[in-house]
């Protein structure tokens, strides 16, 4: 067969390989590209799912309301920066711990290191059931177990109060995410060679002092990478916090995906919720520059 021919097809200034993408990329265009520029577009108009025929073009109306006059999108976006900080550092606290613990020579580290993915592929609604039966008020093991140590005298409502339904969520959140963290941080780690340690140890130098001055430094750009990616991936999840509260109690813990979702959805307004979810997206495409800065910074 002519090495410069393909399927009958001449190879010359890669034309074969455009000819070739062409499918692919009018599918993704279909399936992806449209739906992304009709949100675009719906976010310029007042558009009611009650009223489809009377949506008319409003302008940046959409726009100007949300940044200036919605005290519900300002509070949920700053639930949502909080929200999303709170996951990436408890991960990375968590997953700097396990990787330290399952970076050392010890007993069964390969069953370890594959039981501390188990968070990260359960399915989100197999995991939210478990932790809503784990954190129920009256027969939820965790407050059955605390009943009868008697360190409670009444069920504590993890799910019904404001302030304990965003610690639930900030935790469940960094329990599914912190595994990620781990093998990424343990991967990092295994990359340190183990001169630097051992010269450390002629030194003097303990386990404190290698971890500040050897082990973080030689993790900064892996750091980097991974707590931008996992902020992102965070802002802009949506089945760990519908699946365990709704938003609830009294949209205590809306993030922008389910305040768009229930704008949508439950009020009705595709327009708004439209313009909601453009703002999000720009500001996910703002950090995806910060981690394109990071990711050629590490270079």
């Amino acid at each position: 067969m002519d090495s410069k021919r393909f399927f009958g097809l001449k190879l010359k200034n890669n034309s074969l390989g455009y000819r070739l993408l062409f499918p692919a990329t009018l599918l993704i265009a279909a399936i992806s590209i449209y739906p992304l520029i009709r949100g675009i577009s719906l976010g310029f108009m007042s558009y009611s799912l009650r009223r489809p025929k009377a949506a008319r073009f409003n302008g940046a109306d959409n726009f100007i309301r949300i940044l200036t006059a919605d005290s519900e999108f300002r509070g949920t976006l700053l639930f949502s920066l909080g929200y999303a900080f709170a996951v990436v550092f408890l991960s990375y606290i968590l997953g700097m711990c396990f990787s330290l613990l399952l970076n050392r020579d010890i007993k069964l580290r390969g069953f370890f290191r594959a039981m501390i993915l188990i968070p990260w592929i359960i399915p989100p609604v197999v995991a939210a059931t478990n932790w809503t039966w784990l954190l129920n008020d009256q027969l939820g093991f965790i407050n059955l177990v605390l009943r009868r140590w008697g360190f409670i005298d009444k069920p504590i409502l993890f799910l019904a109060d404001p302030v304990l339904a965003r610690l639930v969520v900030c935790f469940t959140g960094a329990w599914k995410s912190f595994p990620f963290m781990t093998i990424v941080l343990l991967s990092g780690m295994q990359g340190v060679p183990d001169e630097l340690y051992e010269s450390a140890s002629i030194d003097g130098a303990g386990f404190f002092r290698s971890f500040r001055y050897i082990t973080l430094p030689m993790l900064k750009n892996v750091t980097l990478i991974s707590t931008v990616l996992m902020f992102i991936w965070t802002f802009n999840n949506f089945e760990n916090i519908y699946l365990l509260t709704k938003g609830g109690p009294a949209n205590a813990t809306f993030i922008l995906p389910i305040l768009s979702y229930y704008t949508a959805f439950f009020r009705s307004q595709l327009g708004y919720a439209s313009a909601i979810s453009a703002l999000m997206l720009v500001l996910l495409l703002f950090l995806a520059l910060i981690y394109m800065r990071v990711l050629r910074a590490s270079k």
